[in-house]
């Protein structure tokens, strides 16, 4: 098959259904992981390239694989990339990680140089829609979400980046001169969002304290049962990652642009700011994940 023309190399692991390709104990075996997760290129593929990789793990399961470890492992980072581990369904290309950077990218480049609060409120509004869905579709499945649930969720993250975002933009206007204000709006994102997406998850997600989540046995698909203290912990390791995962997003752009160096550039060339916020999100964005 096409897709599993490969890049075979002497450092191929033996492949395994179970196990991680990199190494976990070592923080760039988990950043190579988190870059296979967020690889963009996954999207290029079609539908039917996606289910013939899913179809290859399922072959090699049964003991009927022809493929090297290479072309395995490849299979593996594009079903995982593209179909849910729950449900077996197909997530929509702009709400999987690896459509973080294509989709997500523009709309926190949009957020951190808005500069009027019309403009401010619009960004952070589509953002949280987006992130609101990307929470859905890669939801734990094991406990289902009514719509009740999913119309809060969604207000609740909506409603809290807008109050803040507005809120904060408005007293900064009010309070600081227009220059001052310019640089200092930039950070408005940063509260907005960490409030924001944290309260999406919990919001999505607090059923799951009530009813428990499936636990599988270490290193195997196998259920052992239903846990209320795996829910709490995931919940709450979510949640401060959902936080945490801002930092790069509207914590480093503004920093790096409020540096006297960059400030003085884009003094002389106004024109660059853009270019220079929207080259620094790609970078520092997925790099928290490795962690």
């Amino acid at each position: 098959m096409s897709i599993f023309s490969s890049m075979i190399t002497s450092e191929t692991p033996p492949f395994s259904l179970t196990d991680r390709r990199y190494d976990q104990t070592s923080y760039w075996g988990r950043f190579r992981s988190m870059l296979d997760q967020c690889d963009p290129t996954t999207l290029l593929h079609s539908t039917r390239e996606i289910y013939e990789s899913r179809n290859a793990l399922h072959d090699f399961q049964n003991g009927n694989s022809k493929l090297s470890d290479e072309q395995l492992w490849k299979a593996r980072k594009l079903k995982e990339s593209a179909i849910h581990p729950d449900t077996g369904e197909l997530i929509p290309a702009p709400f999987r990680m690896s459509g973080y950077v294509p989709f997500n990218g523009p709309v926190c480049v949009g957020a951190v140089m808005a500069k009027s609060t019309p403009a401010i409120v619009f960004w952070h509004w589509v953002n949280q829609s987006q992130n609101a869905f990307v929470n859905y579709f890669n939801r734990n499945a094991s406990s289902p979400v009514d719509d009740k649930t999913l119309t809060w969720s969604y207000l609740g993250a909506v409603g809290s980046a807008i109050a803040i975002a507005y809120g904060l933009s408005s007293v900064v206007k009010k309070r600081l001169s227009p220059a001052r204000a310019t640089v200092v709006l930039r950070w408005v994102g940063l509260p907005a969002s960490m409030v924001a997406s944290s309260a999406n998850c919990f919001i999505m997600r607090h059923s799951e304290l009530d009813s428990g989540i499936t636990v599988y046995k270490k290193g195997t698909n196998e259920e052992v049962g239903t846990s209320k203290n795996a829910a709490k912990k995931a919940l709450k390791e979510v949640v401060a990652s959902r936080m945490l995962l801002q930092l790069p997003v509207f914590g480093v752009p503004p920093a790096f642009m409020t540096l006297p160096p960059i400030q003085r550039f884009c003094g002389a060339y106004p024109s660059m700011a853009l270019p220079l916020s929207t080259m620094i999100q790609p970078v520092f964005a997925p790099s928290i994940h490795g962690f």
